[in-house]
């Protein structure tokens, strides 16, 4: 369940890159469009242009603050939805579920399981956005570079030179500034998050079709095993069948050998980490320091 809640929150993070990266969809049409070289007439336009759209200190702008609160209503979006309905978007029918699950919440089962769910996901939530910020901040230098290349690549430099005329203007100026903060605006997340329901709901019909539309491909083989995937009712069948028992997790289950190992190794990602964002931020500062003085 937890690395459901942190698999969702990062994917939500990177997903933010998209409104940028997506503007290559009309240019991306032959690897040859993409690796010809660019007038420099029209890279010198474009970086102005994306000085404008996407300055540095983007991404940072976009998750601190708000973010926090977005992905707790998210969270807590996610947790309201009923196991049934998620269930139902897998293929499997709600009569086909123990009884009583399928009207619980996703919210509900987990702290059946972790009595401190709510607490936890908060908390995990906050870290993973806080080093989320950190990552996409190293990738803000790349997704300007490509911005630069793909709106040298689509417009003219008389149509860049139009575009950055408009955003030196007060009003262009204003536009350019909340340019990319309209797509974390809490209206347009709240907005993204009301499809889900709807999107839940219309999977079942989404997979069957797809089932079909592959039914001639032949059927998927499990790796060092003999038998195929079986259908979605016998997997889940296996599934429900299966030893729920988890007493090999517990570490007291371990060997004295295997635990001490685990421990060191958690110990040493634990310092390896620290130690690559304390560098992280020492390298980010030197440079922001660097540029400010124009050197």
């Amino acid at each position: 369940m937890k690395k459901y809640f942190a698999i969702t929150v990062s994917s939500l993070v990177l997903a933010l890159s998209a409104p940028a990266i997506a503007q290559d969809a009309d240019t991306s049409a032959t690897a040859e469009t993409e690796t010809a070289p660019i007038d420099p007439a029209r890279l010198d336009a474009a970086k102005s242009t994306v000085d404008y759209l996407f300055p540095l200190g983007t991404y940072e702008r976009m998750m601190k603050g708000t973010m926090d609160q977005m992905m707790d209503q998210m969270m807590m979006s996610m947790g309201n939805m009923r196991m049934g309905d998620l269930a139902g978007a897998g293929g499997v029918a709600r009569g086909d579920m123990p009884d009583g699950m399928g009207e619980k919440t996703l919210a509900e089962m987990a702290t059946e399981m972790d009595p401190a769910y709510a607490e936890r996901t908060k908390i995990s939530t906050k870290v993973i956005m806080d080093e989320m910020v950190n990552i996409m901040i190293t990738m803000e230098p790349s997704v300007r570079k490509a911005l630069t290349n793909i709106y040298a690549r689509k417009f003219t430099v008389g149509q860049l030179n139009e575009m950055n005329g408009f955003f030196a203007t007060d009003t262009g100026s204003a536009f350019a500034r909340d340019y990319m903060m309209v797509f974390v605006d809490p209206e347009m997340m709240q907005s993204m998050m009301t499809m889900v329901p709807e999107m839940m709901q219309a999977m079942p019909e989404i997979m069957k079709k797809v089932e079909e539309a592959t039914a001639h491909l032949p059927p998927v083989k499990i790796p060092g095993a003999g038998d195929a995937f079986g259908s979605v009712e016998e997997v889940m069948e296996d599934v429900n069948n299966a030893d729920d028992s988890t007493d090999w997790e517990d570490p007291d289950n371990w060997s004295v050998e295997d635990r001490d190992l685990v421990n060191k190794l958690s110990t040493d990602s634990d310092t390896a980490f620290e130690k690559y964002y304390e560098a992280l931020e020492k390298a980010q500062k030197n440079a922001k320091a660097k540029m400010a003085n124009g050197k």
